[in-house]
């Protein structure tokens, strides 16, 4: 069994209601207890700015956890103001051009949401000072009117993860406030300048706006959620500009949080679990670990779909919805509807020269034959022409479709646990959070960990899933959908909504299954336009004498940034894509023909053997 590779181009329950985390016979356990004086600490990504590469900015999980006493912060019921910020109307957004960006990155710009001017980086925070925050959090409702800021210290800028650029900073209150942080936390662009440059083009122009869905993420639901989320304090972004920021509480990370003891920082592709190897992070049982994210994961959908975050209009006017684009929107078409043909072919050789030539020690040598890099071109030329037919064959069933987070890695989780050793989380980084394919987002919530466990446990945890969103949905009726599609006969019950005892759409392993495939592949054929970029991380001819990803030159952070490792780890997968033949699609049929099973569609999904 084998996976595919790619790359990536992200009524309410209160605090005091929330549910229990969830339990996995065997591996997790029952939920810490929180006493009612304690809140549990919710922060920011500073996790993935821990810099051990040595081209590295300063050390930001240094820096966001700084060595003085902890002192925990008293629950705040955030339901009001979260009300209050889904009544309003949802705000649009104009995609910003390249010109614009170049022209306006520098200056200061209205936020759209609360149509106030907002710094973007640590010299304007400083600038504008406890004045602005103040009129900041008033505004955003998250401190109340008669409390100000009075003070503003130790700001530290910094590059961490892969998405943009962090601030960890202090504030304290002209009156005392034990349901206030004092140790803050800021996600702000990326500088167009340098090492970051291409990384802020790409959030600014080819990803225009994704930090709306970010902030909305947390401004509206943090009260409703069934986990804990960074305290939230303001957020906003400028169409003009580009601009954006989000400020959270910040995560006291490795120190203990009144009775938990939060766990470190982890990056992505660092997860073994109590691995020999030195920089392998995870403090318990990789099992542990993804169980539990898992089903929160899917409690999360379960309760979009059952519209307990909020009613389905409202979550479709504030979040990007597939369930809402037509079918004739997705691009479907007799010819290939990936990338085109010559650059098609200039990615493929790139990546057939990487697997089999200048990396070839990260990989089984059986990756290195020819047989097997052909394979490699055909199932991914495949899976080009069909690029938009996949993308709406994994859309095309409503019971498969809810809202959630886009990116659940442990990198963007929190941990702890209590004094029995219990462990629980919270979720960080909502950047991607919208509605679409459930198998296409645990791909992406799960192609970071390590691939052994992940083959070995992929059906376990596509059941966890199942299981948990089965309870957490009510019914969601019954699709007028064909019962044969994309060349496959489909039984019914595909189709159509179990609603068991506990409610909601029961669904079906392989049809999950088969989501999960398919989104593998289409990060498969992104990961080709990487090598440019790997060979600029770790120059091409350091790789002869690279032997394993465990080597310091692809496992630390380079320039502050994880996306070196990410790209070699998921490159990686080739480890498993190894077995069966797969069938070739001959000439490409109209969509019609391929979407009602017509002879010549897509082949069976047998035919490719990744799973």
């Amino acid at each position: 069994m084998g996976l595919s590779l790619g790359l990536r181009q992200d009524v309410g329950l209160s605090l005091r209601n929330r549910e229990p985390p969830p339990q996995r016979p065997g591996t997790l356990h029952a939920p810490p207890h929180i006493p009612k004086h304690h809140t549990p600490a919710r922060g920011p990504n500073a996790r993935t700015a821990f810099v051990r590469g040595v081209r590295a900015p300063p050390a930001g999980k240094d820096l966001a956890v700084l060595l003085r006493p902890h002192v925990p912060v008293l629950p705040r019921d955030t339901e009001p103001r979260c009300s209050g910020e889904l009544a309003k109307a949802p705000v649009g957004w104009t995609p910003v051009s390249m010109p614009q960006l170049q022209e306006k990155h520098m200056q200061m710009g209205t936020g759209i949401i609360y149509k106030i001017d907002f710094p973007f980086n640590a010299e304007l925070l400083q600038k504008m000072g406890p004045s602005w925050l103040t009129k900041a959090f008033h505004t955003a409702g998250s401190m109340p009117k008669d409390n100000k800021v009075k003070t503003l210290k130790n700001i530290k800028e910094y590059i961490g993860g892969g998405n943009c650029s962090k601030l960890v900073f202090d504030v304290e209150y002209e009156q005392p406030a034990p349901d206030l942080h004092t140790e803050l936390f800021a996600k702000i662009p990326f500088p167009l300048a340098g090492n970051t440059l291409s990384d802020r083009m790409a959030s600014s122009v080819m990803q225009s706006g994704a930090e709306i869905g970010e902030i909305n993420a947390q401004r509206l639901l943090e009260s409703r959620l069934p986990f804990s989320i960074p305290r939230y304090y303001f957020g906003d972004v400028s169409n003009d500009t580009s601009n954006w920021i989000l400020i959270t509480e910040r995560i006291p990370f490795g120190k203990q949080d009144g009775d938990r003891k939060m766990d470190p920082a982890y990056d992505k592709m660092k997860d073994r679990g109590r691995c020999p190897a030195p920089d392998w992070e995870l403090k318990g049982t990789v099992d542990e670990y993804y169980f539990l994210l898992t089903t929160y994961g899917a409690r999360m959908a379960g309760m979009d779909k059952a519209e307990k975050l909020a009613p389905r209009a409202v979550m479709d006017g504030f979040f990007p919805s597939a369930a809402m684009r037509p079918k004739e929107h997705w691009g479907m078409r007799a010819e290939s509807s990936g990338i085109g043909e010559k650059e098609f072919a200039m990615k493929i050789k790139m990546g057939v020269d990487f697997v089999g030539t200048t990396g070839k020690a990260l990989f089984p040598a059986e990756c290195s034959t020819a047989s097997f890099l052909q394979k490699y071109k055909k199932i991914l030329a495949i899976s080009n022409a069909y690029t938009a037919e996949m993308a709406w064959w994994c859309n095309r069933n409503p019971d498969y479709i809810a809202w959630s987070h886009g990116n659940l890695n442990v990198d963007n989780v929190f941990f702890w646990r209590d004094a029995s050793d219990k462990l629980d989380l919270g979720v960080l980084d909502w950047g991607g959070a919208r509605t679409d394919s459930l198998g296409w987002k645990l791909w992406w919530w799960l192609y970071c960990c390590e691939y052994d466990f992940l083959n070995a446990n992929l059906d376990a945890l596509l059941d966890c899933f199942i299981k948990e969103y089965q309870e957490r949905t009510a019914s969601s009726g019954k699709p007028e959908l064909p019962l044969v599609h994309f060349g496959m006969a489909t039984e019914a019950s595909a189709f159509v909504t179990v609603k068991p005892a506990s409610g909601g759409p029961l669904l079906e392993r392989k049809e999950l299954r088969w989501q999960f495939t398919l989104s593998a592949l289409q990060q498969g054929i992104g990961l080709l336009g990487a090598v440019p970029q790997i060979y600029k991380m770790c120059k091409k001819p350091e790789f002869a004498s690279i032997k394993d990803r465990l080597d310091p030159r692809i496992s630390q952070n380079i320039d502050g940034k994880n996306t070196l490792r990410i790209y070699i780890g998921t490159w990686a997968a080739f480890k498993w894509f190894r077995s069966g033949g797969v069938t070739s699609p001959g000439r490409k049929r109209a969509p019609s023909n391929m979407i009602f099973g017509g002879v010549g569609a897509f082949p069976h999904p047998n035919a490719i053997p990744l799973f």
